[in-house]
Formats: structure tokens, sequence, C-alpha cells
């Protein structure tokens, strides 16, 4: 029993245990800007700009509370070159399997962004248990490109903000499944919290289309280790294209990683296709399908993964969620699969903050246990 509680604690703080906010698909695809639209960093995820921050603090809030606690004029720009902002999440929990409940502080990050000039930035992140980011960005290529070169989260797929789904980095132990999880698995892909590697990064972003290319070390969240030499370099490669309209706006693309130096128990290969739609500004569908190639044994195991995520703005500040994610560790095994369903809710009831209550459903197969979680989140950011 104490290690089904540990293993359910690991699973609750994981599903929200996230590196950093990052720009939240919906919110892409129902605007239909890309993510360097609102971000610091060009693929999305923590610090906002200038745009960033007036959509989240004018446009997500319920218009009555935000008009009568906003704040005028504010910026988080110190200085016309030095910029800063922050995410902090506090996560409540209530487990099924042995009715325990606790609170927990899953994340706590500070971003700092220091202009060099025109076209050259130098931006930090630095979260609450250890794991950072660190590049200098400069925006000297053609097609609106860039240059990246530091330590950061390599670009792949959909950019979620719960780094415990099975197309980020999986679930932190594979006991959270009631140890039916196959040992030597991974548990996820190589994008979870803590996963950043040490490379350069080129990007472009020509028209409705935008296109990444990485090469890195291989060792994501090697920290020191990180700098082993190796023969063969990490690639990850993304694209994608977005088309819009009045009524309906679509976005499709795809991904691809090869690792050659793996930690144990990662994957190797990743690949896959993504996409989103949104219909009247309102209604939003994220989908993704990854294929996951590992070596195991004289073979290799292919998995296989989906996600999908239905968001309806019932009025604006809350969004109605509902999100379904399915993971076969090896799709030539008929059995051993494992899914689960989130149903809630997003609320912005005030500028800068975020209440998120849910309620999820996990199964396993072919044994299920009785481990659904209800949580619920506060989000505070800048």
């Amino acid at each position: 029993m104490k290690n089904i509680r540990e293993a359910l604690f690991l699973l609750v703080a994981g599903t929200f245990l996230v590196q950093t906010a990052h720009a939240l698909p919906r919110f892409a695809i129902r605007t239909g800007a890309k993510c360097q639209s609102c971000h610091v960093n060009p693929t999305g995820k923590g610090m906002r700009n200038a745009f960033g921050f007036n959509y989240g603090n004018e446009e997500l809030p319920i218009p009555t509370f935000k008009e009568a606690t906003g704040l005028d004029d504010f910026s988080p720009s110190l200085t016309q070159y030095f910029s800063i902002g922050a995410d902090y999440r506090t996560l409540f929990f209530y487990n099924q399997a042995d009715k325990t409940s606790s609170f927990f502080q899953m994340q706590g990050n500070l971003y700092f962004n220091l202009r060099l000039n025109k076209k050259v930035s130098v931006y930090v992140d630095k979260e609450l248990y250890g794991s950072f980011e660190a590049f200098g960005l400069a925006k000297i290529l053609p097609l609106d490109g860039y240059v990246k070169l530091g330590q950061f989260m390599p670009a792949y797929g959909t950019k979620v903000d719960d780094h415990n789904l099975f197309i980020r980095g999986g679930p932190y132990d594979p006991r959270v499944f009631g140890g039916e999880f196959p040992p030597g698995y991974p548990l996820g892909l190589n994008f979870g919290a803590g996963m950043e590697d040490d490379g350069i990064e080129l990007g472009f972003a020509p028209s409705i289309f935008t296109f990444q290319f990485g090469l890195f070390n291989g060792f994501p969240g090697g920290g020191l280790t990180a700098t082993n030499a190796t023969k063969y370099k990490t690639i990850s490669i993304r694209g994608d294209a977005t088309i819009t309209s009045d009524l309906i706006n679509i976005n499709v693309g795809g991904s691809y990683y090869n690792n050659p130096n793996p930690p144990i128990g990662r994957a190797h290969t990743s690949y896959g296709a993504f996409g989103a739609v949104s219909l009247f500004k309102n209604l939003t569908l994220n989908s993704e399908v990854d294929f996951v190639k590992t070596p195991f044994g004289a073979s290799d195991s292919i998995g296989i993964m989906y996600y999908n995520e239905v968001n309806y703005l019932l009025v604006t500040g809350i969004d109605l969620k509902v999100g379904y994610e399915f993971y076969d560790p090896n799709k030539d095994i008929q059995n051993g699969s494992f899914s689960v369903i989130t149903l809630g809710a997003e609320l912005f009831p005030l500028s800068g903050v975020e209440v998120l209550p849910l309620y999820q459903i996990n199964t396993e197969t072919p044994k299920d246990f009785n481990n659904n979680n209800f949580l619920l989140l506060f989000h505070f950011y800048l």
C-alpha cells in the first residue's frame, strides 16, 4: 500500500510538474498566431514578450473582475533592455486509491531576458527544483529566422504545459499505473520537465510556415554529464503550417527526433504528426500521434501514443476541457496499454491568476486499478 501511495503521489504531482508555462496550443490556434508572437523563446514556452503579457492579462480574465482588480500601465519590462517574468503553480490533489490529499508546490520559475542589441538577447529560465534554460538568441537569419545556442528544450510536437503526458516526458515513475508498466520501456518522449539539452537550433518562420532544426549533445537533463563527448549528435526537426480565416483556423505539422546515444531507458527515435483546429474562435481540438522506437533485447520495439484535447470557451475567462491520451509501449504485443481521460475547466478569474479543477480517469490494460484523481491547480503568472 505504501508503494501505491508513493506512486499515486508521483502521478498526481507529475501531472502538473512543468518546467515552464508554455504557449498553450488552444490560444495559438484560436488567434492563428505563432509561438514567437507571444514568447521570447521562438518555439514557445517560458517568458512572455510584451504581446503575450498583454494577451494573458487583458484577453484571458473574466472582464468584470479584471476591471476591478487590474493594474494600469503595468509592465514586466524594468528597462527597455531588461525584462522579467514568472510562473508559480500550487497543486491540491486527492487520491481515490487511499483517500488521501495534499498540497504541493510544484513549480516556481523566474525568467530574465537581456537585450544586447537590436538582434541579440540572452535568456535565462531558473526553475524551483534545479532545472533551467539558458541560451543566446540571435534573430539574424533570413525568412524571419534565428539562431539559438545554449541549453534548452528541443522543438518537437505539441508544446503543452503538462510534462507528465506521454507525448512529453511521461509519468515520473513506472509504478504509477499499478506497477503494470513494462520494465525497460520509455515512459514517454524526451521532452519532460528537466529534459533540456545543450546544443544549437536554427529556426525560420516564412509566411504561414515555421521550421526548426536542432543539433544536441544527446544528454537531456544530464547537467555536467551532458558535456560528455560523443561520436554522434542528436537531431530534432519540427515543421508546421497554419491556415487562418474568419471562421476556422487549421494547423498541421510533423516532428522527428533521433538520439544515437540516449541515457538508459530513453527512446532512440521518435517521430509523429500533430495538428489543431479552431472553429468560431471558441471551440478547439488539438491532437498528436507519435511512434517511439526503442532498442529492446535483440530487436527494436515500436510504441505508439495519442494525445487529444477539446476546449470550449464558454465565456471569457472560462474554458471547458476534455482530454484523452493513450500509450501502448509495444504495439506488437496485444496486452499492456495505458490511457487517461481528463475532465475539467480552466478559469481566469483575475489578471495573472488561473484556477484549474480537473478529474482524471486512469485506465490500465489488461488489469485496471481504481486510481482516479481530483486535482485543483492554482497558477500565478507574470
